[in-house]
């Protein structure tokens, strides 16, 4: 079994924690979602470090790394980002890979520290969703109508593991039993407090500036004008509520017009929650970032 441990870096606003999977070989920087933490790269880390050394933060205002008191938005996740490859004395990382939010910062990241990061691989995020926000919609309301019930979580509160595991059973992105039993091992790093008053250990305000940053400001169309890599691109075929999917075909074909660079391809019979957290979705990311490191 591969090792695992736990580091705490100093970041701005606080300590950003890490955790660490495997000792040597290619570094491959992991970055998760909005309210997800660095738990949801789980299966992906693990059968990648007997090969890579796997490395995941949880991100600012999330999880272990949840007193953070700011600043906010993709460039600040950027800066950590870097500063978790400087507490570790790499000079870069081989790959990095964002699943959702984590693709945002992914592009970001490299976009404006390039030297520091020499591949990338987006797993459905870290492209425009829309070319314009309707106006008047404000960052909160458009998160709470992307995420749905992930947001209406985060003011919850859950007497015990078994509730919160039933308040998930219902969400159709974990229909299949293989999905539900990996997203099940996932949850309790999702939960902190006592029974009673168990809750996310999740900023909101993180959430909504994270939304406005990455969704609603012009950081994430510069940063992509900049990138100096190929972008590798997954998409699931299925959305968040295993319905429509963030990034249609179509919404694909016209950004890789857009960005020469750009080269996707679907992750077939996966949701936007399991291309990263479900058995099939995680093998399929495995496989890519192991054809691009060249460990075939």
């Amino acid at each position: 079994m591969s090792s695992y441990r736990e580091i705490e870096v100093e970041v701005k606003g606080g300590v950003l924690s890490v955790g660490v999977w495997g000792d040597s070989g290619p570094v491959v920087l992991c970055s998760h979602g909005i309210t997800s933490n660095r738990q949801s790269f789980k299966l992906v880390a693990e059968a990648l470090a007997g090969r890579c050394r796997v490395i995941v933060p949880d991100h600012r205002g999330r999880a272990r790394s949840a007193a953070i008191t700011g600043p906010w938005g993709m460039l600040a996740h950027a800066e950590d980002m870097v500063a978790v490859l400087d507490a570790l004395s790499l000079e870069a990382a081989d790959l990095m890979i964002g699943h959702s939010m984590g693709g945002f910062i992914t592009t970001a990241t490299q976009a404006n520290y390039s030297t520091r990061i020499k591949q990338v691989l987006l797993v459905d995020g870290g492209l425009p969703l829309f070319d314009e926000v309707p106006p008047g919609v404000t960052p909160e309301q458009l998160i709470e109508q992307i995420i749905g019930p992930s947001m209406q979580r985060l003011g919850m509160r859950f007497d015990s593991m078994d509730d919160y595991r039933d308040y998930w059973r219902q969400h159709p992105a974990f229909a299949r039993d293989e999905d539900w039993q990996a997203f099940c091992d996932y949850l309790p790093s999702d939960l902190v407090g006592e029974p009673g008053d168990l809750h996310a250990p999740i900023n909101k305000e993180a959430i909504i500036l994270d939304t406005e940053s990455q969704l609603m400001s012009d950081v994430i169309p510069r940063s992509l004008e900049r990138l100096t890599v190929r972008l590798n691109f997954l998409q699931a075929p299925r959305g968040i509520m295993d319905d429509e999917p963030l990034y249609s075909d179509d919404r694909l074909d016209e950004l890789q017009a857009r960005y020469p660079a750009m080269c996707w391809q679907p992750v077939p019979d996966v949701n936007h929650y399991t291309i990263v957290m479900g058995p099939k979705g995680a093998a399929a990311v495995v496989e890519q970032a192991v054809s691009l490191l060249n460990l075939d």
